[in-house]
């Protein structure tokens, strides 16, 4: 069961803050979900080379990609 958390005074921002490329995203979230290329690759349904190519920001359209995470 999901509750709504209304105490936002616990909250605290972030105290630095770091740039991250779209591709760079895309790795992060896929090794924090313990994913090869290989795997993201077929739940997407493109290559892995577009997985490879798209984390080393060479392909901005992450559209096929964002929806598993």
């Amino acid at each position: 069961m999901i509750t709504e958390r209304n105490d936002m005074k616990d909250f605290k921002i972030a105290k630095r803050q770091i740039d991250v490329s779209t591709g760079e995203s895309v790795r992060i979230i896929r090794e924090l979900q313990e994913m090869s290329q290989n795997e993201l690759a077929k739940l997407a349904g493109i290559p892995q080379s577009t997985i490879s190519a798209i984390e080393n920001d060479r392909l901005s359209n992450t559209g096929c990609v964002g929806q598993f995470f």
